[in-house]
């Protein structure tokens, strides 16, 4: 019984793991639904900070640690993609995705809603679980998920930022109309 017990909670944790991103955005999407502005800066920031992310694994070039050194050199060469369960596999692993998507989210939703506790909460968690997940499942190294965690903050600062300057627009003196004081 308690091995079934954990296997539940092993399978929950790697479901949780892989899918964290695409978690967090759908709940993002969710919650800033009736907030246009920071929806949009959501949903820009989330495309800005994932093309980020693959320039800068092309830039960097370093392999995910459970990759074959062989496979790793002659992808290098070749500039050539792996297939893991016939999907295209980057095995690029600096810095990491996951990371970066997951914490990219939270910081924005800490920032854009940071009166409601359960929600950061809950994100945090899931970023937690995530960020666990990919270093025991050795996707990436602890270094790859600090890296990737960095820029998702860093970018989601930024597209705050703009939403921030957006909403208080140009600020200009009021005309007056020679009303009394």
């Amino acid at each position: 019984m308690l091995d079934i017990l954990f296997e539940i909670l092993y399978t929950c944790f790697n479901y949780i793991g892989e899918h964290g991103p695409i978690i967090l955005i759908i709940t993002t999407i969710f919650l800033l639904k009736n907030r246009d502005n920071l929806l949009f800066y959501y949903l820009i920031g989330i495309f800005i900070n994932t093309i980020l992310n693959l320039v800068l694994k092309i830039i960097i070039k370093q392999p995910r640690p459970n990759e074959d050194s062989k496979k790793f050199a002659l992808a290098l060469k070749n500039f050539k993609y792996t297939f893991k369960d016939g999907i295209p596999f980057n095995i690029f692993g600096m810095p990491s995705g996951h990371a970066q998507n997951v914490l990219f989210s939270t910081m924005f939703v800490y920032l854009s809603l940071y009166n409601n506790k359960k929600i950061f909460y809950f994100y945090l968690a899931i970023t937690l679980l995530t960020l666990c997940q990919r270093v025991t499942s050795e996707n990436h190294t602890v270094l790859q998920i600090l890296v990737g965690s960095f820029v998702g903050m860093l970018v989601a600062y930024f597209m705050y930022q703009m939403v921030q300057n957006k909403l208080k627009g140009k600020i200009r003196e009021r005309k007056d109309d020679n009303g009394p004081i």
